[in-house]
C-alpha cells in the first residue's frame, strides 16, 4: 500500500466499520420496535377486555359457574344463570319473531363480557347484522380490528355481491362442505389458541338446509356442532320454523343440548324451553319487545299454555 492510498483506505475501513455499527443497531432498532409494537397491541386488548368485563359485570352480574349470560337478564333467570358451557342451542321461530333480539344480545353481551365471537352468515347481510347488535353498533369496528368479532361471510357471494365487511372471511356458501367446514374450523382453532374460550352464533340453519341435500347437511352439520362442543364453545343457531318438514327440525334438534322455541298468537309472542337442565318452567312465556331489547313476563305464578 503506497503512502499516498493509505489515508483512504484508513477513511474506507472507519466508514465499513461505521456502516456494520449502524446495521447492529438498527437490528436492534427493529427487535425493540417489534417488542413496542406487541406491548401496545397487548395493552389496546386488555383494555378492551377491561371494559367489556366491567360492563358484562355491571349489566349481569356475576354468572354462576359453568353459565354463560344470554344477553338478556329475565331469559338468564329462566335458565337458572344463562346458557351452560359449552352447549349448542337452537333458536326456533316463525319469522320476525324475537329469536334475532336474542341471538343479537347474546353476541353485543358476550363481547362486553370480554368473549370473542364469531358470526357465521349464511342468508343475512354482515353490515345488517351489526345494525342490530345493540349496545356495541357503534364501536363493531373497534371489536373487530381487536379481534374480538369476527365475521364469517357466506351469503354474499351466494347472492353475487361483494361482501359489505372488509374484514370478514368470505367463502363461497356451504355447498363447498369441506371448504366451509374447514374455513370455520380454522377460525375457530385459531380464536380459542390466541383468546381462549369463545362464543359462535349462526345466521341461519335455514339458509344451510335450503343450499344442501338433507343427508349432506346432516353430516355436515354433526362435524360443525361436534367441533364446537369439543372446543368449549357455547353456539347459537337460528332458525325458521314451519318451513322444513317435522323429521329435519327433530333431526337438527338431535346435535343440540337445547332449544328455546319461539310463538305468536294475534300480537302477543311466546317462547318455551326444550332441554338445558335447571331451567326454572317449561311453560310458554310471554315475550316483551322493545326495539333491540326483550323483557319475559312471569314463569312462576302466570302459566301460559
Amino acid at each position: 500500500m503506497s503512502e499516498d492510498n493509505k489515508p483512504i483506505e484508513e477513511s474506507l475501513q472507519n466508514l465499513v466499520t461505521l456502516r456494520n455499527q449502524l446495521k447492529d443497531q438498527l437490528g436492534k432498532t427493529f427487535e425493540l420496535l417489534k417488542d413496542v409494537e406487541g406491548a401496545i397491541s397487548t395493552v389496546n386488548r386488555q383494555e378492551i377486555v377491561d371494559e367489556s368485563t366491567d360492563r358484562g359485570k355491571g349489566n349481569f352480574g356475576i354468572k354462576p359457574a359453568g353459565k354463560v349470560s344470554t344477553g338478556t337478564k329475565k331469559l338468564d333467570d329462566l335458565l337458572s344463570g344463562g346458557f351452560p358451557e359449552p352447549s349448542n342451542i337452537l333458536l326456533n321461530g316463525p319469522p320476525y319473531c324475537s329469536k334475532y333480539s336474542v341471538a343479537n344480545n347474546f353476541i353485543s353481551s358476550s363481547i362486553l363480557d370480554g368473549y370473542p365471537v364469531i358470526v357465521v352468515s349464511l342468508d343475512r347481510d354482515v353490515t345488517r347484522i351489526k345494525q342490530d347488535l345493540f349496545g356495541i353498533s357503534d364501536s363493531v369496528e373497534k371489536y373487530e380490528n381487536s379481534g374480538m368479532l369476527k365475521f364469517v361471510d357466506a351469503y354474499s357471494k351466494v347472492i353475487q355481491s361483494e361482501s359489505t365487511d372488509k374484514n370478514a372471511t368470505v367463502v363461497e356458501g356451504v355447498t363447498n362442505t369441506s371448504n366451509f367446514l374447514r374455513t370455520v374450523d380454522s377460525i375457530s382453532a385459531s380464536t380459542k389458541a390466541n383468546s381462549g374460550p369463545y362464543r359462535m352464533v349462526v345466521f341461519s340453519l335455514t339458509g344451510w338446509i335450503t343450499q344442501t341435500e338433507e343427508k349432506t347437511f346432516s353430516k355436515a352439520f354433526q362435524h360443525f356442532s361436534q367441533r364446537r362442543r369439543i372446543e368449549g364453545a357455547v353456539t347459537l343457531y337460528t332458525i325458521e320454523d314451519g318451513i322444513f318438514q317435522r323429521s329435519l327440525y327433530e333431526n337438527v334438534n338431535y346435535f343440540m343440548d337445547g332449544s328455546i322455541e319461539f310463538r305468536s298468537e294475534i300480537s302477543t309472542e311466546y317462547l318455551r324451553v326444550r332441554g338445558l337442565k335447571d331451567t326454572r318452567s317449561r311453560d310458554w312465556v310471554e315475550v316483551f319487545s322493545d326495539g333491540d331489547k326483550i323483557d319475559l313476563g312471569s314463569f312462576d305464578l302466570k302459566r301460559i299454555r
